[in-house]
């Protein structure tokens, strides 16, 4: 199968006369071969940019209108927009076969566990570490992730895959979508939140001494808030823009203070929910030397959370604090802080209002704010939502007439505009062929945006499929190299980024978290739907798919989960560094022994 680099220069050496009578012209064009690689990150990215803000848009927009719960819409919908790319270059398989599906998602699973919460961990603040994650959550994805790895290798051990695979794989994600949802029911039923009484409270843990009559009290206060300046419950959830934070985004109460150059968020969490079967959604354990006492409660959605003391909190309110806001409930906890000049606009929506905050780098957050959450909206929750609407908008519109000076340069803006240039045909032809799920005007036409989203993501991975065919062309490097090694890292690296700023926020946890249920579903989605397609209606049997190399890649994932699993049950999730190093040595590992 190899050649000789120096035979194979001498086929494409292409022996041209320019004009008749003058000196022959010869063209190298060996050196195009190199083209392939730009090419396919590129492909990477435009698969990533459609997935990230019109596919998993869409899929919100689908959740909201048929009122999907959260927990429901996490580990169904949600899902399948985390794993979009995988199972669009699993579907394209079908029609273009080709072992790059399945290596995407085999060599995804060692990316994830390794760099995705390895950067994670190395960017989370030193008084989020060691990392406390959920007990339940954790054993229950690492426990499906090692089935899921299992019956992979049992469906591909042969060489085919059967419809009996096939479907014994369907039904592993849809036990795993049910434990999903039934996780923290269990939990809450086996562990119930209790309210301290004072002789009780000593001997109680973290979660359950937050939920004091006295916090109880000063919760229900702040929620008869109606005024931005004096303090108002309200629930927000922030939009990252990326299919692995977002797949388990939900709406959270939160204490929320306006101010003339600010909007200052609490990160107190609800008494009443202040336990540990919520801490893999963006609940983090704090253990900073300033905090009264170590304690759960909610991460940052913009910024990271800080201490402020009494002084720091006099500088930034225009008025002086309200008695809600001088309870030791939200005085003690820490605080997140979102300078009104970051925040682009403050939109309407069907059922509150948006704030879309530049969180640098052209990323943009998008803050959903809504009434707190409830049976049924009052008449006074409509009132607060407007006051606030109105309120915050004023706020913008006096900030942006203060100053006449000229705007301070913005950095790295040469290459920020070659970059805009480069995405412009992705972004321009995306944005043109699918409705923008942004706009409340035309979020009706949620099953052409869906659809077209599908095609592009076919698109897509069709050209991916091309490129790396090119690549297994021009370097001889066998396909399933390139779809463990290649594939997985450009499906998945666009979430590493994503992590380490959620991380910042003190959000690791839920990176954690995301990854090993994205790992789940890659196997019982984005491979078990396309197989099943394949098996039962196109094939009507087994069909072939022989992955060189199999084994030692699946003893390759359990390694890289047992310092994971270890460092949870030592309660010292904090070795990022090796596990970078040992991803690099696990990669060349692998592509050694697939060559052989």
């Amino acid at each position: 199968m190899k050649r000789d680099f120096a035979e194979r220069k001498e086929e494409v050496r292409i022996d041209k006369t320019v004009f008749p009578g003058q000196t022959e012209v010869k063209v190298d064009i060996t050196y195009l071969r190199w083209l392939w690689w730009p090419a396919i990150l590129y492909l990477f990215w435009s698969m990533a940019h459609v997935c990230d803000i019109h596919f998993v848009r869409t899929i919100e927009v689908i959740c909201e209108r048929f009122h999907i719960p959260d927990d429901v819409a996490g580990a169904t919908l949600m899902a399948l927009g985390c794993n979009g790319p995988e199972l669009a270059l699993n579907t394209i398989n079908i029609f273009q076969p080709s072992s790059i599906g399945v290596g995407a998602v085999v060599g995804g699973e060692v990316f994830n566990v390794l760099v995705i919460i390895g950067t994670a961990v190395l960017a989370t603040p030193d008084e989020y570490l060691p990392l406390k994650l959920s007990r339940p959550s954790f054993f229950r994805d690492v426990s499906f992730y090692v089935l899921s790895v299992l019956l992979l290798f049992w469906a591909l051990h042969d060489g085919e895959v059967s419809r009996v695979e096939s479907l014994v794989l369907l039904l592993g994600g849809v036990l795993y979508v049910l434990s999903v949802i039934f996780t923290a029911r269990i939990w809450h039923f086996l562990n119930p939140p209790v309210v301290a009484r004072e002789t009780l409270q000593p001997l109680m843990d973290e979660n359950h001494r937050q939920c004091t009559k006295e916090n109880l009290n000063a919760w229900g206060a702040a929620g008869d808030g109606v005024e931005p300046t004096g303090g108002t419950l309200l629930s927000i959830r922030a939009d990252n823009r990326n299919r692995l934070m977002d797949r388990n985004h939900r709406f959270e109460n939160r204490f929320v203070l306006l101010q003339d150059e600010s909007l200052i968020i609490s990160t107190v969490a609800d008494p009443t929910e202040a336990n540990e079967e919520q801490c893999d959604v963006d609940m983090v354990y704090d253990r900073n030397e300033h905090a009264h006492e170590n304690h759960w409660h909610r991460a940052g959605m913009v910024k990271n959370p800080e201490f402020l003391d009494e002084r720091q909190l006099q500088q930034l309110m225009a008025d002086p604090l309200t008695s809600i806001a001088q309870h030791e409930l939200f005085r003690d906890a820490p605080w997140e802080v979102i300078p009104l000049e970051e925040v682009l606009y403050c939109e309407k929506s069907h059922d509150g209002f948006h704030l879309h905050v530049d969180h640098g780098f052209g990323n943009i957050i998008t803050l959903e704010i809504i009434s707190p959450k409830s049976a049924s909206k009052t008449d006074a929750d409509e009132e607060t939502l407007r006051v606030w609407y109105v309120g915050l908008r004023e706020k913008l519109i006096d900030l942006r007439r203060r100053s006449a000076d000229r705007p301070p340069e913005k950095s790295w803006s040469f290459l920020k505009e070659w970059v805009a240039w480069a995405q412009f045909p992705v972004t321009s032809l995306a944005g043109a062929t699918i409705p923008d799920m942004d706009r409340p005007d035309l979020q009706h036409l949620y099953p052409l945006a869906f659809l077209m989203s599908m095609l592009w993501l076919g698109l897509l991975s069709s050209l991916v499929v091309t490129a790396c065919d090119g690549i297994h062309n021009a370097f001889d490097i066998p396909n399933n190299v390139l779809g463990f090694t290649v594939a997985a890292a450009g499906t998945s690296f666009p979430n590493v980024f994503s992590g380490i700023c959620v991380a910042r926020q003190g959000k690791a946890g839920m990176a954690v978290a995301n990854a090993l249920g994205a790992n789940v579903q890659n196997v019982f989605l984005a491979l078990a739907i396309p197989w099943t397609i394949q098996s039962v209606f196109l094939a009507h049997g087994p069909f072939p798919l022989h992955i060189h190399g199999l084994a030692p890649a699946v003893i390759e994932i359990f390694i890289t989960l047992m310092p994971l699993a270890l460092g949870h049950i030592e309660r010292a999730v904090s070795m990022p560094q090796a596990s970078l190093i040992a991803h690099l040595v696990m990669l060349g590992r692998t592509r050694a022994s697939l060559v052989l």
